[in-house]
């Protein structure tokens, strides 16, 4: 869901949640820029317990895939979620940060291997409310062979030119093995678990496929009969097969501590796997902590319970302008071997701790990273010390809050994200890789943009950022980038504007600390406004689009994508697998 979300037409919630993150204000507007010693992090151990762990085999028929009844159509609707953007704002629209230096490089030339459609929004993929879902979220994780795509609340395999495999999609649900609820505690959705924000990706020395999702129960306005469960399912295939067996682990994000888990995140180095969320009340009314966790790679892929996932919460950043609390604090995928331990990324999406300033106001101007460093992450599972936690503070260019998006049928009616790093960041050869939406004055006007970072590991305060944006009124948002195995960078992104239907494209760098310039390439057109009719009414002025989308590298250094556009598939609605949200997701692999 990501609190912050909503999923599938779910009951989500207050919108003002996330204004516990500001806390408190203890310096002026104006002072002055940060060093690294301005600005300090803490955080509080925290274990995650195992709850249970065990396999499935994909290559049982997928027969057995809960149905869920339909639920009145009075009770699916989209609303206000718990994200920073849903806070209330004090400022006037937003001014936008400055553009970025024109520039006459040319953009590097890149081709599209293999491009394929991936999943659609409907029914069956998205059965717990029986009518679909919005956003897809996106999970993609490509090896040599296979392709191994999530979306809210399914996944799919397909061979690397496109073609299914027998079997799939199947629910996640099915693919993790989860039962229904107990007794008929939730009987509105059949008794399904509630399972959303999949993650996914392929560990190329290893040679396997990763996955992950959360399950939460009695929280959030979910099945508020059941018992509650606030969980992780992380998996991992036992060949490079993932149409094999899985091995399959829940673990209780809640930890005995009460709050139920938001927006799953997953990375991993050569030791262990990582995993991250955002923790709210049950009612979801208020946020209160990020949380981070480590878990033995090897002993996971062995099928062995014998580990403990360590890790910290509460993490928080305090500088001369406000103390605040961090979330969405993003692991990388480590595509290099030779890390020192595990990074964690986030933006300062509540309070900018150097200025004071509130980065939800839209007249405001935030800036700067937090850049976590795990130490010893596995090494207390063989009798050793428990893991360590410290960050740096990272410079970048400044941050202002998006406004919505335009389509061709309605202005500033699609949801262009907000502040968080939504795409999964990745760290090859000393360098992390990230981005964020944000406004940006394009020359004629402000539009949703990107700002994306380099992250010198070794040395933050050498760190690098810059933007990109599009003409007229055109919105560039939810990015995600992967570097390849040649030292460029590949970035994903969506665009959409009022002559333009949501599409989903791609640019690349010519070398690792190069820029993004040029007007990019289409991966997939928009063949349709999304939600026609529905989007920019009074009913829904904005609608839901994205959260995350995803990339991934296989043992080649092959780069792969997977973005969302707006399908053609508005009616009708008697269709039995027919779902009004029409988005649909795109999958190519980038080679230069």
């Amino acid at each position: 869901m990501t609190m912050s979300c909503s999923r599938n037409g779910k009951v989500f919630l207050a919108a003002a949640a996330l204004v516990a993150i500001q806390l408190t204000t203890v310096g002026s507007a104006s002072a002055a820029p940060a060093s690294a010693a301005d600005v300090t992090f803490r955080s509080v151990p925290l274990t995650a317990p195992l709850v249970a762990h065990h396999t499935v085999d994909q290559r049982a028929p997928a027969l057995a895939q809960t149905q869920a009844a339909t639920r009145a159509s009075n009770s699916v609707r989209d609303v206000p979620l718990l994200r920073p953007k849903s806070a209330a704002v004090t400022g006037s629209a937003a001014s936008g940060v400055d553009r970025a230096p024109s520039t006459t490089v040319a953009e590097m030339r890149a081709t599209k291997a293999a491009s394929f459609a991936g999943m659609q929004s409907s029914r069956s993929i998205c059965p717990y409310f029986g009518t679909g879902c919005n956003p897809p979220d996106m999970a993609l994780a490509a090896s040599p062979d296979w392709v191994l795509q999530g979306v809210n609340s399914s996944f799919e395999v397909r061979d690397t030119q496109g073609i299914r495999q027998p079997g799939w999609p199947r629910n996640a649900q099915t693919f993790f093995g989860i039962p229904n609820e107990p007794g008929n505690c939730d009987p509105a959705s059949g008794n399904q678990p509630f399972l959303s924000d999949p993650r996914a990706f392929y560990d190329p020395v290893d040679k396997r496929f990763w996955a992950a999702s959360l399950q939460v129960e009695s929280a959030f306005g979910l099945s508020p009969n059941c018992p509650f469960l606030s969980v992780y399912y992380v998996a991992v295939s036992q060949t490079a097969d993932p149409r094999g067996t899985w091995n399959v682990y829940e673990f209780d994000m809640s930890a005995g501590q009460g709050p139920a888990a938001d927006f799953t995140q997953v990375g991993f180095n050569d030791d262990a796997v990582y995993f991250s969320a955002n923790m709210f009340n049950r009612g979801g009314t208020a946020y209160r902590y990020a949380e981070l966790f480590e878990a033995n790679k090897q002993l996971m892929e062995q099928g062995s319970g014998a580990f403990t996932a360590s890790g910290f919460r509460s993490l928080s950043a305090t500088g001369p302008g406000a103390r605040s609390l961090a979330d969405t604090v993003q692991p990388v995928l480590t595509m290099s071997s030779g890390a020192s331990g595990e990074y964690f990324v986030d933006t300062f999406n509540g309070l900018d701790p150097v200025t004071g300033n509130s980065c939800l106001n839209k007249a405001h101007k935030c800036s700067g990273l937090a850049l976590w460093s795990m130490q010893n992450p596995i090494a207390h599972d063989s009798g050793g010390p428990s893991p360590t936690l410290s960050a740096s503070y990272v410079p970048t260019k400044p941050y202002v809050f998006p406004r919505p998006a335009s389509q061709p049928s309605c202005t500033q009616c699609i949801d262009s994200s907000d502040l968080r790093i939504g795409g999964t960041p990745v760290f090859r050869d000393g360098t992390v890789y990230a981005a964020w939406e944000t406004a940006i004055n394009n020359g004629t006007q402000v539009v949703p943009g990107i700002e994306y970072a380099q992250v010198n590991a070794a040395t933050p305060a050498e760190s690098t950022s810059s933007y990109y944006f599009s003409d007229a009124d055109n919105a560039v948002t939810y990015p995600v980038v992967m570097p390849d195995g040649a030292g460029r960078v590949v970035m994903l992104y969506d665009r959409m504007g009022s002559t333009v239907n949501p599409q989903t494209r791609f640019i690349t760098t010519s070398t690792a600390a190069g820029s993004f310039t040029g007007a990019g390439h289409l991966l997939k057109a928009g063949e349709a406004s999304y939600r026609p009719g529905v989007c920019g009414t009074a009913v829904l002025p904005v609608c839901r689009w994205g959260d995350f989308s995803a990339a991934s590298s296989d043992s080649t250094g092959s780069v792969w994508v997977a973005g969302q556009y707006a399908n053609a598939n508005v009616g009708p609605s008697t269709d039995p697998d027919f779902s009004s949200r029409n988005w649909g997701t795109w999958i190519s692999n980038i080679v230069h």
